[in-house]
């Protein structure tokens, strides 16, 4: 029937398609129409990723969609097992609250800071015929204005915080997750509470491997200042985990020192291309509960203050030696930073809370930075490791005989023979 109309008006030269049409549409139900409209929009659904990389604005509108199909279909988000996470681009961003629009004030304060041109168009805007009002008024708008992009980055960075804590939430089988230097505050708690299983369903539960590595807008020519024992603090416990590994990573100003020690699930530990002070550096090694690989390389970038890199092998000796019965695999390059007055050397303490008599200020800060719930917590599961003294390994790591597993070794000759004067004859050992 359709067929022949269309063929009579061909014939009679008159356009009645689109009036065919119509009379189609009238006919066909209006709740039918709509349904196949949505229908048509449900049509697209996103693959079914296995890894995820949240880095910029772009990355969290995509995740949006993504996470909204794992909410229609739970399933699928048991696809994702990697995850790379760098907030960098949100690390300017105000975590106060954000003011309308009539709350703004009229001057910020340090408006000669500000971009010259900017500055020059409120002054012209000042100077004109206007009443105080209308100049007040005008003055707002452009600081307004000013103000925009810092909003919206406040905003962006919110939003990329919801969609971090619901990826985690959604997808349970992430096995490895890479983190950046900087996290918002909020994804800091949620993973903190989820590795003391502070909540009834915590995330992360299937984690393995960790990477902490520089944000994008690190200089890669430098060792990036990392806040190391906070971020293991958001992981260590995590029933599946088994690798922590860093890259180019610094302790520089480091606001935390302190770890209970023998409370890490991880067995295998991986630090390269870094400049971490001996002292740090043994608070790392003692984290694990029984580590069975060590990776450890020194040197191969600047530093932020122009100082030289070292590493003491005293230092990595004693805390190594809590491991001795359970390591494995051990591969150490420390030469370039090798080398120390002996009679300087002073290990040291670790933090105990029965220290904390109030008066060390530098014990009570960081025992509260650690968190006194989280420090009680952490001392039930404690393996307790005794470290040997160190005093047999002065000023090389000493021997390795006490390590019965140790079936792989990679090392320098300056660690287990010491330093040697290199700028004079006859350039022998200082032992």
């Amino acid at each position: 029937m359709l067929m022949q109309r269309a063929s009579q008006s061909v014939r009679s030269g008159r356009p009645s398609c689109r009036l065919l049409l119509s009379h189609r549409l009238t006919q066909f139900p209006h709740h039918a129409i709509l349904a196949r409209v949505n229908a048509c929009r449900s049509i697209y659904v996103p693959p079914n990723y296995s890894r995820i990389e949240i880095s910029s604005k772009d990355d969290t509108k995509r995740l949006y969609s993504l996470l909204q199909s794992y909410i229609d279909d739970p399933s699928r988000a048991k696809a994702v097992t990697e995850v790379v996470i760098d907030a960098t681009p949100w690390i300017y961003a105000s975590t106060s609250k954000v003011r309308d629009y009539d709350e703004l004030p009229t001057s910020m304060g340090y408006e000669e800071l500000g971009d010259s041109s900017e500055i020059r168009l409120r002054r012209y805007a000042r100077h004109l015929e206007l009443s105080d009002e209308t100049a007040d008024q005008v003055d707002k708008i452009l600081s307004w204005k000013r103000r925009e992009c810092e909003f919206k980055l406040q905003k962006e960075s919110e939003f990329a915080t919801a969609m971090i804590i619901l990826l985690f939430s959604l997808c349970e089988n992430i096995s490895t997750l890479y983190l950046a230097e900087n996290l918002q505050q909020p994804v800091l708690d949620y993973m903190l509470k989820a590795n003391y299983t502070q909540m009834k369903n915590p995330p992360l539960q299937k984690l393995k491997d960790v990477r902490f590595f520089a944000g994008a807008r690190s200089d890669e020519r430098f060792y990036s200042a990392f806040d190391i024992l906070r971020f293991i603090q958001l992981i260590h416990r995590l029933p599946a985990l088994e690798s922590v590994a860093m890259d180019g990573m610094s302790d520089y100003q480091a606001d935390r020192t302190f770890f209970v020690p023998g409370v890490g699930n991880m067995k295998r530990l991986e630090i390269t291309h870094c400049d971490i002070s001996p002292s740090f550096l043994a608070v790392m090694i003692s984290i694990p509960k029984a580590l069975e690989e060590f990776k450890l390389s020194i040197g191969g970038l600047w530093t932020l203050d122009g100082a030289d890199t070292s590493s003491e092998p005293f230092y990595i000796a004693k805390a190594l030696s809590a491991h001795r019965n359970s390591l494995r695999v051990l591969d150490i390059d420390v030469d370039v930073g090798t080398g120390a007055n002996v009679q300087d050397w002073e290990v040291d303490k670790n933090y105990e809370e029965d220290e904390d008599d109030g008066t060390n200020w530098e014990v009570k800060d960081q025992l509260d930075l650690y968190g006194r719930d989280r420090l009680a917590l952490d001392k039930r599961i404690s393996a307790e490791h005794k470290m040997e003294s160190g005093k047999e390994y002065t000023p090389t790591i000493g021997s390795l005989h006490d390590f019965p597993n140790l079936t792989h070794l990679s090392i320098g000759i300056m660690p287990l023979l010491g330093e040697y004067d290199w700028w004079k004859p006859p350039f022998r050992s200082r032992v």
